[in-house]
């Protein structure tokens, strides 16, 4: 079955990574407080990297760097309900990460 996307494709990866932005910092507030949660692991990120078309053929060393980078910055923004806070980071590494996988797929859209 396809579905049409009701949200803009930008925004939902940006929406993704505020996602996983979010998590994170629960798991190191987690981590602060000597509790396990090295387990609790999304996916996000291998979702996303699907999404904008990028294989682990293509080489994730570097985008994977980039995005977990963004990840740890995530910790310098308040613990909130909804998140907002991130939004500003989670717009940058979307730019980013579009813009590794573009070099990743050689220069080409798809």
């Amino acid at each position: 079955m396809k579905t049409e996307l009701t949200i803009p494709f930008e925004k939902l990866i940006e929406e993704l990574i505020m996602a996983d932005m979010k998590h994170n910092q629960l798991i190191i507030g987690l981590r602060n407080v000597d509790l396990h949660s090295d387990d609790h692991f999304l996916g996000i990120y291998d979702l996303i990297t699907e999404l904008v078309g990028v294989s682990k053929s293509d080489g994730l060393d570097r985008l994977s760097e980039v995005y977990f980078q963004f990840m740890g910055h995530g910790e310098e923004y308040p613990i909130t309900h909804l998140g907002e806070e991130l939004r500003p980071l989670a717009k940058e590494c979307y730019q980013v990460i579009v813009e590794i996988a573009k070099e990743l797929k050689g220069g080409k859209d798809e």
